[in-house]
């Protein structure tokens, strides 16, 4: 199996980003959407290399 089968499309990623921006953005029209954003893609990328980092020890633990 690829990479590529593991990990989400950076689309789709960023599809879901900017839905949940719209949302908060319905519920908060001040808010300035392009640095919150810009924030909730830098959790969304510290989440996703931390669960493959924490995958990759899974996988490590179970060679041995």
């Amino acid at each position: 199996m690829s990479e590529s089968e593991h990990l989400p499309a950076k689309s789709d990623e960023e599809l879901v980003i900017k839905t949940f921006v719209d949302r908060i953005e319905e519920l908060h029209p001040n808010i300035d959407r392009e640095e919150f954003h810009n924030t909730i893609s830098g959790y969304v990328q510290e989440a996703v290399a931390a669960a493959n980092e924490e995958g990759e020890e899974e996988s490590e633990d179970e060679g041995e």
